[in-house]
């Protein structure tokens, strides 16, 4: 029994049996998915990245001059 979100992805041979290795692959994958998609905040907590659109005028405009 794996503890993987997807032991389907995980399975590189297709025989429906995940070996250590593949088992193991599979976690480390998701980890830095999982560690990827976060940023620590200043006063601690997290908030995922790319969650949310970002408004017209809060962006960010440079110009040359």
């Amino acid at each position: 029994m794996t503890k993987l979100k997807n032991p389907d992805k995980a399975d590189l041979n297709n025989d429906k049996e995940l070996s250590s290795y593949e088992e193991n692959r599979g976690m480390a994958i998701e980890k830095a998915m999982r560690k990827q998609n976060r940023v620590k905040l200043n006063g601690g907590g997290f908030v995922a990245k790319g969650c949310g659109a970002v408004m017209n005028d809060k962006k960010k405009v440079t110009t040359i001059s």
